[in-house]
């Protein structure tokens, strides 16, 4: 009679291979980095101070939205950084509305609307006023009305924030 070898695996004594299960490493790296997505706070500052003034503080609570940028300082009206008019000028007008800065605000919503048009990107109208804390009220309160006139009714004056103790 012939030998047969027997049908059982034989057993390995040395070391064995250990295959890594990479799709559950996956998955769980996805959720993690889905997660830490969700979470990623972009709050920083949103505004940056022109160097020429300097802000009033408040006890505000409102973290402030990107919009049209109107600087007022002791020398210059300016938009996005542009001088539009001297403080000089419009302190000495008694009008309560400031026509170069209208035009140029009008301007602006104009070419606002022109985008809603286009792309479909809402016009809210917004402006943040950055105002120097020495600067007469009727100052700002002409800078205000000529907004108001101007299309940009949702106004925001930009302040530091006291922090509460």
């Amino acid at each position: 009679m012939a030998f047969v070898p027997s049908r059982r695996k034989k057993h390995q004594t040395g070391a064995s291979k250990v295959a890594l299960n990479l799709t559950s490493m996956m998955d769980m790296f996805t959720i993690i980095l889905v997660f830490l997505l969700k979470t990623y706070s972009t709050e920083g500052q949103l505004i940056h101070p022109s160097e020429n003034l300097t802000l009033p503080w408040s006890t505000i609570e409102n973290p402030p939205e990107i919009a049209l940028d109107i600087t007022v300082s002791q020398e210059w009206i300016m938009v996005n950084n542009d001088p539009v008019v001297r403080i000089n000028e419009v302190n000495e007008s008694d009008n309560l509305v400031i026509d170069s800065l209208g035009d140029v605000l009008t301007k602006f919503a104009d070419e606002a609307k022109k985008m809603e048009e286009t792309y479909g990107v809402r016009f809210s109208g917004k402006v943040t006023i950055q105002g120097d804390k020495k600067l007469p009220f009727s100052t700002i309160l002409k800078v205000m009305a000529t907004c108001g006139k101007s299309e940009y009714p949702n106004m925001r004056l930009v302040v530091y924030q006291r922090q509460s103790s």
